[in-house]
């Protein structure tokens, strides 16, 4: 049976569906599918909303479902990591440091989806990369071997978290990778901050080049962190709703000692107030308390923030009620590309079609990230279908200038890799019999030649080993 999926992709056919407890169980299951050249498809909790959720990119996969290593099996709030396995939810990890020093990186999904997943699909937190959460990972290889990646927890060990150590640092050859199944993951914690001000300023959308320019300018000169979120007119109406039809909203997030956050507040506030300054300060409901808790890492036991961002639908039911498709490419933090794609996204979409939600991720001083929500009603095969022809049209354009998404869906299985040759170099050393399903991070069949001389082709398709959110 067809897992549910919010993307209304093509239905994939599965072999079947294993859900083990314990890693040892991970590694006897991965051993019996080598033995019977059977590729399985794992997947944390599934939430891999838009994207594909639990899908794999080919029928015939057995699904491999992890949600039942749920255990946190070490927390330091000291040194600032947690051990966790793949069914750990940012609620269940937020709950567990609730009182603490200490936090996760939240992002902006539900408290259901899994840590170890997004940080696999290098996802963007609330306060940096997810990537730069990771430590050390805990695979299961092809052949069922248990190995560890980057900094482990030792009592013999380096007593600082290390997660490149010394010589080769293997913890992100396994990041949107094709060749192991994560059973366990050491996730850095954040300082919880004393203070949280997130500043909600505004702007028309005929100013969006020059107010863009103007964060990047606070943002390299350091008045603002790079952990900015932009708000199309469409978005932004999760926080303001009765804000202006043509208004973007952005929230600045100051975080740490009240006087560093007070200080900038002001300086800001001056800034704003500048006659030729193209961003003013937006209404202070549009940047509430379910917004500062987020960044403060404050448990949510209810999952407001996201219930309001999907019209009142749960986690649980979010994959079989809605019809949803994200895009999500990264593209120069300059206001002309900035301004370029919002009318690339104009272009793509079909007749008829509602405008999308884009919210854009500030990366750092010269990139940001941008999270395009294509919603559709999935009972509408019409509906339906030009959603998948716009995501198409997106993936196209947004090629052409040379802005490929940073995380793909099960359609669109683009390679990630710069050296083709060498991944798939790799795709043969670690998984020489496609045990793990055909995935999204896999370059193109290639011609190659085997250690024998004979020509073979495609090798390197095989495998979609990590977890996916």
């Amino acid at each position: 049976m067809t897992p549910p999926d919010s993307g209304r992709f093509r239905p994939r056919r599965l072999a079947g569906v294993l859900r083990p407890r314990t890693a040892d169980e991970v590694a006897a299951l991965v051993r019996t599918a080598a033995a019977a050249r059977t590729p399985v498809h794992p997947v944390s909790t599934g939430r891999n909303w838009g994207l594909g959720s639990a899908l794999p990119v080919d029928d015939g996969a057995t699904l491999l479902d992890l949600s039942g290593l749920d255990r946190i099996r070490e927390s330091d709030t000291r040194r600032g990591y947690a051990v966790i396995e793949p069914g750990v939810t940012q609620g269940e990890l937020t709950r567990h440091l609730s009182g603490t020093d200490r936090m996760l990186n939240l992002t902006g999904a539900s408290r259901h989806t899994s840590v170890i997943g997004n940080v696999l699909e290098r996802g963007v937190g609330l306060h940096r990369p997810r990537a730069e959460d990771l430590a050390g990972l805990e695979l299961v290889l092809a052949d069922g071997e248990r190995v560890r990646t980057g900094w482990w927890p030792a009592e013999d060990g380096p007593a600082v978290v290390q997660p490149h150590g010394a010589g080769p640092s293997l913890n992100h050859a396994f990041t949107q990778a094709s060749w192991a199944v994560v059973t366990a993951a050491v996730v850095r914690l954040l300082p919880r901050p004393r203070s949280v001000r997130i500043l909600p300023v505004t702007f028309p959308a005929a100013r969006l080049a020059e107010a863009v320019d103007t964060l990047r300018g606070w943002t390299a000169g350091a008045l603002v962190p790079a952990t900015t979120k932009i708000y199309d007119p469409v978005a932004a109406r999760t926080y303001d709703p009765g804000g202006p039809p043509d208004a973007y909203l952005a929230h600045l997030a100051l975080t740490g000692d009240p006087d560093l956050t007070s200080a900038l507040a002001a300086v800001l506030a001056a800034r704003l107030g500048e006659e030729r300054c193209p961003l003013a300060a937006g209404p202070p409901g549009a940047a509430d308390a379910e917004v500062h808790a987020a960044y403060a890492g404050a448990h949510d036991p209810t999952d407001g923030l996201f219930r309001r961002k999907t019209g009142g639908c749960c986690a649980r039911c979010l994959d079989r009620a809605r019809g949803l498709l994200m895009f999500l490419p990264v593209i120069p933090f300059e206001g002309g590309a900035v301004a370029t794609a919002a009318a690339l996204v104009r272009a793509a979409l079909a007749e008829g079609q509602d405008r999308p939600g884009i919210t854009m991720n500030v990366l750092d001083a010269d990139t940001v990230d941008h999270v395009i929500t294509l919603r559709f009603d999935p009972a509408d095969a019409r509906s339906t279908g030009a959603a998948h022809r716009t995501l198409d049209r997106l993936h196209a354009s947004f090629a052409a200038h040379g802005w490929p998404p940073y995380r793909t869906d099960v359609d669109h299985p683009r390679p990630a890799a710069a050296d083709p040759a060498l991944h798939h170099r790799l795709a043969r050393a670690l998984d020489p019999d496609g045990v793990f399903a055909r995935g999204r991070f896999v370059p193109p069949a290639a011609t190659t030649r085997g250690a024998d001389g004979a020509t073979e082709r495609g090798r390197g398709d095989r495998g979609h080993g990590r977890v996916r959110q």
